[in-house]
């Protein structure tokens, strides 16, 4: 009887190497993952508002279109929380009118307007600042004012306008300490009810404080720390 065809069969360790050259293949035709890299937060949420980081889109937006700071506005400092700090423990009154001098970007007077519905203008020598204080009212969804002057171009008529002037981190050069004094001196003839500055306490503060201790009765110098959302130290100036 004739047999039937076979097939030849391959050896065992033929099948074994092509199983292996195989395997090798398929593994290197895999794309290796990709490792995640961490992106740098945007914003970031104090006491209740958004703040806009270096690295933003719209912040990169105006530094592209020339909005350099000149006077150390090019970003936000810390002494502002210190008075908002204040300020949630000892509210204001809604609807008040208040003045930010040297306002930057214009947190604590935004801060003002977002919790007590006041009626905020902001002031800086340098008008590079008053577009980062616009885009901040915008995305904390408030109407804040503001326009360029110093300290010395704000009148007793002009501070009449106003029943709480605020400023943070403003004391910086020795020259400020008096360009201060002489702003409170109006300050108080026009009517304002409270001036409330904070600083980091350096010297022209100090100097500032004193000056303000000696010439006026209700004068009050507050130490203050916090710990979140920051870590910030300071004091504050508070003139009635």
């Amino acid at each position: 009887m004739a047999q039937k065809p076979t097939t030849n069969a391959i050896p065992s360790s033929k099948k074994t190497t092509k199983t292996i050259a195989k395997k090798i293949s398929n593994t290197g035709s895999k794309t290796a993952p990709k490792a995640k890299v961490k992106t740098k937060p945007t914003h970031r949420t104090a006491f209740g508002l958004k703040i806009l980081n270096s690295n933003h889109k719209d912040i990169r937006r105006l530094k592209r279109e020339g909005h350099i700071a000149t006077i150390h506005g090019n970003k936000f400092w810390n002494s502002s929380f210190l008075i908002m700090d204040y300020l949630k423990k000892n509210p204001l009154k809604r609807k008040i009118r208040v003045l930010e001098i040297g306002c930057g970007w214009g947190l604590l007077g935004i801060y003002c307007a977002t919790n007590f519905d006041a009626k905020v203008h902001g002031i800086d020598a340098d008008e590079n600042v008053l577009p980062y204080l616009q885009l901040h009212a915008d995305i904390n969804k408030v109407n804040v004012t503001s326009d360029a002057k110093t300290f010395q171009q704000l009148t007793t008529e002009k501070l009449k306008d106003y029943d709480l002037i605020v400023g943070a981190d403003i004391c910086f050069w020795d020259e400020m300490s008096n360009a201060l004094f002489n702003l409170i001196g109006r300050a108080k003839k026009a009517g304002v009810k409270q001036i409330i500055i904070s600083d980091p306490v350096r010297s022209p503060f100090e100097d500032l404080t004193a000056r303000c201790q000696k010439k006026y009765e209700n004068v009050e110098v507050q130490q203050r720390w916090l710990k979140r959302p920051v870590n910030a130290s300071g004091q504050l100036l508070i003139v009635k």
